[in-house]
């Protein structure tokens, strides 16, 4: 048997379902081998219209064999010639290795070319001046059901639905909820890209989902219930089929033809909302004598529905952009935690918890013995008494009825909240605990790609929090909390990108969250740096220099200062561009970040005109702007920010910093007299970013940052803490961190986030008296998952694409763990364990890589795979395969 496997996990534009090729799609794969030091030597490509051409050998195009070990983000230009608009393509790849092997071709990937218009009109229900039940049809909720249709006689290679919809922007969320013959299949529209491409236009998306195993040779049909809170609301579909000769078949449009029912009744709509300051949305007062049980079925009986009214001809524009969505889709999913309990409060109150949170909706199958009507609260947090808090800190107040029937109620809810309980009060019969579940919005998640256990149970708890946040958090953007704000922020990107990226491989939604940022920034300054290093890591983790390139101009003028002070937060959130803050004569910038949030967290920080946080940042940010500008062939601001940063390192440890206290001052005046206080925070962004000259320095700064074993600032803020820790070598201070057991009320510790606040997703601070506003549903809180993998593990890619990685395992108090962490070219494992004072690394590297392992400095007695080594500036070097490393410490 040939060690060389065929190529697996293939995709194009990161994804493994691409829907939105437009020219020069990027290919990857992972390299399969059980041969340890297996390295590709060159790859082959083929394409072809059909699954069945390939199998055939009927290619449309063949690369010539490319001697290359590019495995990410690989391009064939002269594919872009044979690229028609609207045409599905496969592909597949074969490779040859350094041992002489050459693979079979891997199983076969497709994927579609994006239209650049919609042929189909918007549909919604009719409208009416009342409802049945006499109340004002506001059109808020719309049930749609299309006309029967099968597949042509031919035989069909897939089937695929293109859906979008205007009109419920205003709500920040997605709309609707998409049913294939009863199976719901996603969830759309993905939030449209305003300022796209940094011009006075907005890109709306439409998406696209293979439905080829929900349909079947006739009696197809599609429904969807969705929301639409302006008079723009319009639902566009189209289904399309493909032939196995590539022949393009239309098989549906949304049109007149279809079903519409005014959901006002279903749903109680009498104009009530729920909101925060920052969106509305229509409450779900659900009435089961007017909701249509069943409506998503085939067999659903919808003659007595009237017809569809187009509401709108062509999507409209508004001079705007129609494009493919980018990212993964979002899904429905149910949930069924193990923890999922129903307690009866009160003879007729009920406390469903789900035993997590999650951000979606609901889906019944209640039983009622009586028709009644009972009160439903949902929430993220308990009260002292054991109820509901509904009115969530955060603003919204999840307050709503539902009119049940005598008999069966089936039905779901559609409007995004966030909560882990729901309060039945009124009910009067018996609650099981499958009545009410969880119908969870998100995208799909493997949860066997990260994984992490050790023998500290509480760090275990910490990466599973981290986990748990990511899995539940990822819709269609990357936003700070969909409880309250549903926006983009850069500084939650960072965190939010980072624990993406070790947990999963689905690496799109961090891009398009990026990209979208580069457009539609937001008030903190320094945020708008975060953006830049965001874009870096997003090239390190896919080796993909697209966006770069393409970005590049913008991505500079994130570098120069904004209109406004950083902590105004009505100031414009795009503001003209502006002149470079860079002083030539002081090597220093102006200005200042957002250093923490609330304000009352930044431990006593005293702001001036240069100031040690947002200068500190700017030192990795232009030592990061000066490798982009090398990646896209700009020598001459390569210099220029390598310069800046070095300078401007010096100047801030010449003038910033006080070599007696160790410590950096947390500001200068314009007259260049120190602010004399020392913050935490000043210190920690500093050592972040290494602005220190010696191992001295940087001991000095981590016994400050560090706080005797207990955080300081905000959730947000250890991030900076923690990587400032583990990056200079201090991983012992930062495991104490992690691992402090207080777990009393309003501790800073994720013992006390566990065990008082409950969380389940990270939350946006410590707890409610830090800030009494907070969600529970934040992920710049998520710190401790990636620094499990990226600092405890020391796991980071070293050149773009993981074709060289490190690991620096600095485990502080935990002798023991098994980490499996994915990347573009493959899963990485390490297991370490410590027993006295001998320590085993035993590391599986994916082929196509290379390791690089860095050693404590008192490691002595080394050996690789039982051969003796002798490490070079305490540095070995491994490639694919598994290898165990021992030493002494």
């Amino acid at each position: 048997m040939d060690a060389l496997k065929q190529p697996t996990h293939l995709r194009v534009n990161l994804l493994t379902q691409a829907y939105n090729v437009v020219q020069d799609p990027k290919f990857s794969w992972w390299v399969e081998s059980e041969a340890a030091d297996t390295f590709q030597t060159a790859y082959q490509l083929v394409f072809g219209i059909s699954e069945q051409a390939l199998a055939a050998h009927n290619y449309l195009a063949v690369s010539p064999w490319e001697a290359s070990g590019e495995n990410t983000a690989v391009t064939y230009p002269a594919l872009n010639d044979l690229l028609i608009e609207n045409k599905l393509y496969y592909w597949q790849v074969r490779i040859r290795d350094n041992h002489g092997n050459t693979s079979e071709l891997s199983q076969p990937n497709h994927f579609l070319t994006a239209i650049d218009h919609f042929t189909a009109p918007g549909i919604w229900a009719q409208n009416q001046s009342t409802t049945p039940d006499g109340r004002p049809a506001l059109g808020n909720f719309a049930f749609l059901r299309s006309p029967e249709f099968k597949l042509p006689r031919a035989k069909i290679d897939s089937v695929y639905i293109r859906v979008l919809a205007r009109g419920n922007e205003v709500t920040l969320a997605q709309s609707f909820d998409l049913y294939v013959n009863g199976h719901c299949v996603g969830v759309g529209s993905a939030r449209p890209h305003e300022y796209y491409d940094d011009q006075d236009q907005t890109a709306y998306f439409y998406q696209t989902f293979e439905i080829s195993d929900q349909v079947q040779s006739q009696g197809n049909q599609i429904s969807v219930i969705a929301t639409g809170a302006s008079k723009l609301r319009a639902f566009f579909a189209q289904v399309v089929a493909f032939e196995s000769d590539g022949t393009l078949v239309e098989l549906l449009v949304s049109d007149a033809s279809w079903r519409a029912l005014d959901g006002s009744s279903a749903f109680g709509d009498f104009g009530a909302k729920i909101a925060s300051q920052y969106f509305e949305m229509p409450q779900e007062n659900v009435d089961m004598n007017f909701y249509p049980q069943g409506f998503s079925e085939p067999d659903f009986a919808d003659k007595a529905w009237p017809a569809a009214v187009v509401t709108a001809p062509t999507v409209p524009l508004d001079g705007g952009l129609l494009l493919p969505y980018g990212a993964e889709n979002t899904q429905r999913f149910k949930t069924a935690e193990p923890t999922k309990a129903v307690t009866k409060l009160a003879p007729t109150t009920y406390l469903v918890d789900l035993g997590k949170e999650i951000i979606g909706s609901l889906t019944v199958a209640l039983t009622s013995p009586v028709a009644q009507k009972v009160n439903i609260y949902a929430g993220e947090q308990l009260q002292a008494d054991g109820h509901v808090r509904h009115h969530l800190a955060c603003g919204p107040d999840y307050v709503e009825t539902w009119q049940l029937i005598a008999g069966e109620n089936q039905f779901t809810t559609l409007q995004m909240k966030n909560f882990r309980y729901v309060e039945v009060v009124g009910f009067h019969g018996d609650l099981s605990v499958d009545a009410i579940s969880g119908w969870a919005e998100r995208q799909a998640f493997d949860d066997q790609l990260g994984t992490f256990e050790s023998d500290q149970p509480l760090l275990n708890q910490e990466y599973d929090l981290s986990k748990y946040t990511i899995k539940a958090t990822n819709q269609d953007i990357y936003v700070d909390s969909q409880a309250r704000e549903r926006r983009a922020y850069e500084g939650d990107l960072l965190v939010n990108a980072n624990s993406s990226y070790v947990i999963s491989d689905n690496y799109a939604l961090a891009r398009h969250s990026a990209n979208y940022l580069l457009d539609n920034p937001t008030w903190p300054e320094d945020y708008k740096l975060f953006n830049v290093e965001m874009l870096w890591y997003d090239y390190l983790y896919t080796g993909d220099a697209t966006l770069l390139a393409a970005r590049y101009d913008v991505i500079k003028e994130k570098l120069k200062r904004g209109a406004t002070k950083t902590d105004n937060a009505n100031a414009s959130w795009r503001p003209a561009k502006q002149a470079d803050n860079y002083d030539e004569d002081l090597h220093l910038v102006t200005n200042n970040g957002l250093i923490d949030w609330p304000i009352r967290e930044r431990d006593g920080y005293v702001e001036g005109t240069y100031n040690t946080p947002f200068n500190a940042i700017y030192v990795g940010i232009y030592q990061i702007m000066a490798q982009i500008a090398a990646v896209v062939g700009q020598k001459a601001d390569q210099a220029i920010y390598a310069k800046r940063s070095a300078d401007l390192k010096a100047a801030m440890i010449a003038r910033l910093y006080d070599q007696k206290a160790g410590k950096f001052y947390d500001s200068l005046q314009a007259d260049l007299t120190p602010n004399t206080h020392f913050s935490h925070h000043a210190s920690a962004y500093a050592l972040c970013y290494g602005v220190y000259d010696s191992k001295a320095m940087a001991d000095q700064l981590a016994e400050f940052v560090a706080n005797n074993g207990e955080f300081i600032g905000s959730i947000y803020f250890i991030y900076f803490m923690l990587r400032g820790l583990l990056n200079s070598g201090h991983a012992q201070a930062a495991s104490r961190l992690l691992l402090n057991d207080d777990d009393q009320k309003d501790a800073k510790t994720f013992a006390a986030i566990l065990n008082q606040l409950k969380a389940t997703i990270a939350p946006e601070a410590w707890s409610n008296y830090y800030k009494p506003n907070l969600t529970l549903s934040h992920p710049w809180g998520a710190t401790p998952g990636l620094t499990i993998v990226q600092g405890i593990a020391g796991i980071m890619p070293l050149e773009p694409a993981f074709k060289r990685f490190s690991v620096r395992v600095q485990a502080g108090k935990v002798k023991r763990f098994t980490l499996q962490t994915p990347c573009c070219k493959g899963l990485i494992k390490l297991n370490y364990q410590r027993l006295d004072t001998m320590a085993t690394l035993t590391l599986t590297a994916p082929a196509n890589t290379t390791a690089v392992i860095t050693l404590p400095d008192t490691a002595q007695a080394v050996t690789v795979d039982d051969q003796t080594q002798t490490p070079i500036k305490n540095t070995l070097t491994v490639t694919s395969g598994q290898h165990i490393i021992r030493y002494q410490l």
